[in-house]
């Protein structure tokens, strides 16, 4: 059996997933690949709303037949019929990246509503941080279902510590609440004992799909999605979306640099499943 490659120390760089598309085939090779997918930044372009954005047909068309050859799952915050629509292909499996919603391809929940009793909390912090961050220039509140994304890409480095403090207070006002950070952004989230790792094993127990003959493949492009390249690093794939020379102490092994290279790895990795490379 191939065992996958091993992964660098952290603050290594990583090697681009195109040109060593051989090397991870080898990895493939005599196992039942799943493929996981982080949903903002790496299947679409952040919008200025990204509540708009949407993938390209070509992204979507690759997704649809991915999910004929192999499981494909999402692991996203924004809750399954908002990825559904922009992504717009049945056939994919779902987790909720915040500990809500694991759903097989079919729409089946196969967890359970656990997030009802944080949306007063939520849709109260909400609320608040709204009347505080409306003299910030820049900055715009995201409800992504089960968590409220506070977005500050565009507001003025020296409102960046006043924005941390307003998040903050909230969270210390709200116990049921946590903060996360990602890219020029903080998201308010329930406080459970989950993340994106939980959610990407939780799928793959669920789908029956066990290491080693199972290979779970994570696409992600965020410093949360490294949860999940921690939890699959001895048994799977983790590719980065990000710059040649961003070394953002990624647990990837390998990187992808826009959301059109990973249509194009993704459209490699179909044509690869379609000639039965995986199952030689």
């Amino acid at each position: 059996m191939t065992t996958p490659p091993s992964k660098p120390a952290r603050g290594q760089g990583t090697d681009n997933a195109l040109a060593c598309f051989d090397d991870i085939a080898a990895a493939l090779k005599g196992r039942s690949p799943a493929l996981f997918l982080d949903y903002d930044g790496t299947l679409v372009p952040l919008a200025r709303r990204p509540e708009l954005a949407v993938a390209t047909p070509r992204l979507r068309d690759t997704v649809a037949r991915l999910s004929t050859l192999m499981p494909v799952a999402v692991v996203s915050g924004r809750g399954r019929e908002d990825v559904s629509q922009m992504l717009g292909v049945d056939g994919i499996a779902y987790a909720g990246s915040h500990g809500f919603d694991i759903r097989d391809a079919s729409g089946t929940d196969l967890s359970g509503d656990i997030g009802a009793p944080y949306r007063p909390a939520l849709e109260a912090a909400a609320s608040a941080l709204a009347d505080r961050l409306a003299p910030i220039a820049g900055t715009f509140l995201e409800d992504k279902t089960y968590s409220i994304a506070i977005h500050y890409r565009e507001a003025a480095p020296d409102t960046h510590d006043v924005i941390r403090a307003a998040v903050d207070a909230e969270v210390a006002r709200r116990d049921t609440l946590k903060r996360t950070g990602g890219k020029m952004i903080h998201e308010l989230r329930p406080d459970l004992d989950w993340d994106k790792g939980t959610a990407v094993l939780r799928v793959m127990e669920t789908l029956g799909l066990t290491p080693p003959d199972a290979v779970p493949v994570y696409i992600g492009d965020d410093e949360t999605d490294e949860d999940a390249f921690r939890a699959i690093r001895d048994s799977g794939i983790g590719i980065k979306v990000a710059d040649a020379g961003d070394d953002a102490a990624t647990l990837a092994r390998y990187r992808l640099g826009t959301p059109a290279e990973v249509t194009t790895f993704l459209g490699r990795l179909a044509d690869y499943l379609e000639m039965g490379g995986a199952s030689a």
